[in-house]
């Protein structure tokens, strides 16, 4: 059957990016804010998606592989930590593919 949508069936339910939808849990994604203490860089300013309340700062990626999830902002520029924001939130949505119980439950 072809594209339809008479019925209005997934209209209603479209995730929005703040919640997953690969199982029924449906877990929560966020933010975690944290600064770092470096001796070459001295003090960042961090975030990192959380899932479900987990902040996730490294996660394994499609071959195994460690990725680092933090993202540096500039707490002084609104501009910059709405960025960092969009950009964890499309880190998240990417993330939570990977996990165990993705469209498995």
């Amino acid at each position: 059957m072809s594209f339809t949508q008479e019925n209005e069936t997934n209209l209603h339910n479209v995730s929005d990016g703040t919640m997953c939808d690969g199982c029924d849990k449906h877990c929560k994604l966020g933010f975690h804010y944290f600064t770092a203490l470096s001796v070459s860089k001295g003090t960042e300013s961090l975030c990192c998606p959380t899932i479900d309340g987990q902040p996730i700062k490294r996660y394994k990626g499609e071959n195994g592989e460690i990725i680092d999830a933090t993202q540096k902002y500039n707490v002084f520029s609104f501009y910059d930590i709405d960025c960092a924001k969009k950009r964890i939130s499309e880190l998240a949505q990417k993330i939570v593919k990977y996990c165990d119980h993705y469209k498995t439950r």
